[in-house]
């Protein structure tokens, strides 16, 4: 079961090895969807039903769960085969800290996806969530993630939720001026309050810093507030409204003060989003959540006068001065389009 109003949340490149791509041919016409895998990659209908139903498999560009969907000639089927081997993500395990019947916030833990990256769908939250709802009688749920949250990362996520018999009403959330508090460690010591307001292009596999060449991109400012420093590190606390979560790690690599970790799924990322505040769209009532952070999040936790990074010291300042060709695409308000953000 996957039923998402969100785009596939942007994941690591498949590997050539687990990624298999197939064009239908006329024999194989009206064959369903596991027996074409069946035929093609040796799996019995167990295995191959496991695998479509883990979200692996996709009939051109749109993901597909059902292994008794039948195919046409000349379709590109594309398979992710470590899909099944993933772990699913109880309902029960989900730490559920806002619900209504429009929005559910999960409190997320380090190494879960918060939805289906393009290699597939099993072990994420908005799946576990999926299930959750039609355990309490919601027919044929949706959700749809608000705001992108690495795997790698923790904290509050935010999902709309519905059944089939409402409209999607995502874009309402995604839309809204929300307040995101954030807290990360980066590597390195930073000294004072740094900023960076490189901008951002949103391409098909997420999004990444602006280059010279790029016509369309996204304005975006982020601001690192040092909290504590120590073990080579400082913890900052980033706020932001509109901008997209990945900016976070963006811009602190941008200033050579990356966040300590690894984003993918299974690892930890020390970045937790740790309150989130917004009207409701819907019902106009003030939504307020904060989370208890992760141990490293906790200012107190961290020993003052504990070596720093041999990179030194960042004082406070602006990556436009560390990227000179950004300086007059700023001063001529890029000369291109730009949306607003962040």
């Amino acid at each position: 079961m996957n039923r998402s109003d969100e785009p596939t949340q942007p994941g690591p490149a498949a590997q050539p090895a687990g990624r298999v791509r197939v064009r239908v041919i006329s024999m194989e016409d009206g064959m369903t969807l596991r027996q074409l895998l069946g035929r093609r990659l040796g799996l019995g209908v167990t295995r191959a039903s496991d695998l479509i139903r883990a979200g692996g498999v996709y009939i051109g560009n749109v993901r597909t769960c059902i292994p008794t969907l039948r195919v046409r000639e000349g379709e590109r089927v594309t398979i992710y085969a470590n899909a099944a081997s993933a772990e699913p993500l109880a309902p029960e395990s989900l730490v559920v800290v806002h619900r209504d019947e429009h929005c559910i916030i999960v409190d997320k833990p380090h190494g879960v996806p918060a939805a289906a990256t393009r290699e597939g769908s099993r072990g994420a939250v908005s799946q576990a969530l999926v299930h959750l709802l039609a355990r309490d009688g919601v027919l044929r749920p949706y959700v749809g993630l608000v705001h992108a949250l690495e795997p790698g990362a923790a904290g509050l996520a935010l999902f709309t939720a519905r059944g089939q018999d409402r409209s999607s009403f995502l874009p309402k959330f995604s839309e809204l001026d929300m307040l995101r508090v954030y807290r990360a460690r980066l590597s390195g010591h930073v000294e004072k309050d740094m900023s960076c307001e490189t901008p951002l292009v949103k391409t098909s596999a997420g999004v990444r810093l602006a280059r010279p060449e790029d016509r369309e991109v996204v304005a975006a400012r982020t601001e690192f507030r040092p909290l504590a420093a120590g073990d080579g590190a400082t913890l900052v606390e980033v706020e932001l409204r509109r901008g997209p979560t990945e900016q976070i790690s963006l811009h602190a690599q941008a200033l050579e003060r990356p966040i300590i970790g690894r984003a993918a799924a299974g690892e930890v990322l020390e970045l937790a989003c740790v309150r989130l505040a917004f009207t409701h769209p819907l019902t106009g009532v003030a939504v307020d959540v904060r989370a208890e952070p992760p141990p490293w999040a906790d200012p107190g936790a961290i020993e003052p006068g504990s070596p720093v990074n041999a990179v030194g010291s960042l004082p406070a300042r602006s990556v436009r001065a560390a990227m000179p060709w950004l300086a007059p695409a700023l001063a001529l308000g890029l000369r291109r389009r730009v949306d607003r953000a962040g």
